[in-house]
């Protein structure tokens, strides 16, 4: 066989290798969207409050919960919110188990700083500072969480039908 032949044969197993690997990092984005979405589902369900819910996504840039830091290393998110932001659900699945529990302290101090916050008494009706207050974040793998639509034990139950789902 020449060189040319043996150039060309390799250039065009490189080329059926990069259509494939790229086609499976695809599906696998999807599916991860798939499963962050049916897992916050299920969280919500669990917890009720669904009337409270005005605003889903799909973009990590609009939970505050999400530092800048980590956007970038989410895979795929999902998120229901009130307008307020009081009532919320975020499931996200990272790139890496290290990436998750970034974003695990990320959903920490997001939780500490609300309740901390000078605005927290003013701005959210005693209700909706239960909420908070009872909020709960988690991490399985690369997945994280944060619940905080009802009483700690409704989130709690949102917790363990999210967890069935991933």
């Amino acid at each position: 066989m020449s060189d040319k032949r043996k150039k060309i044969i390799a250039v065009f197993m490189a080329a059926v290798m990069l259509c494939t690997f790229t086609g499976a990092s695809k599906v696998e984005a999807a599916g991860a969207a798939d499963k962050v979405k049916n897992a916050c589902v299920a969280a919500l369900k669990a917890t009720g409050n669904k009337s409270k819910v005005k605003y889903t996504s799909k973009n990590a840039e609009e939970f505050d919960g999400i530092s800048y830091k980590c956007e970038k290393k989410i895979e795929a998110v999902f998120i229901v919110t009130s307008e307020n932001a009081a009532y919320s659900i975020c499931v996200a699945q990272s790139k890496t188990s290290k990436d998750a529990k970034a974003l695990y302290q990320s959903f920490a101090a997001y939780k500490k700083s609300r309740i901390d916050d000078s605005y927290f008494k003013t701005d959210y009706t005693k209700a909706e500072q239960s909420v908070m207050k009872n909020a709960i974040y988690g991490r399985k793998g690369k997945f994280t969480w944060y619940i905080s639509m009802s009483t700690k034990n409704k989130n709690i139950a949102g917790q363990t039908a999210l967890k069935k789902k991933l």
